[in-house]
């Protein structure tokens, strides 16, 4: 399903109508119409758990972020600190 919403996403009609949209509900109702003009059954609820999935996709943390956020040391730095001030 996924991989069908991200064929609809490349529509560029659809893209500008998902910008324009007020709010996330009002994208979703807009995916899941196109979606069943294009031979799809989408739900709101299937469309709105892949929309996650593909935000999750889209801003996945890399280690070095997850490595930052922990209270790790960041990646290039050579003082040991916590909390880098070089």
């Amino acid at each position: 399903m996924i991989e069908n919403i991200k064929q609809l996403l490349q529509n560029a009609e659809l893209q500008q109508q998902i910008k324009e949209a007020i709010n996330l509900a009002e994208a979703i109702k807009l995916i899941t119409t196109v979606g069943a003009q294009k031979g799809y059954s989408f739900t709101q609820e299937s469309v709105a758990q892949a929309v996650g999935k593909l935000m999750l996709e889209e801003h996945a943390l890399t280690e070095s972020d997850l490595l930052m956020v922990a209270g790790g040391l960041m990646p290039d730095c050579k003082c040991g600190l916590v909390y880098c001030t070089e």
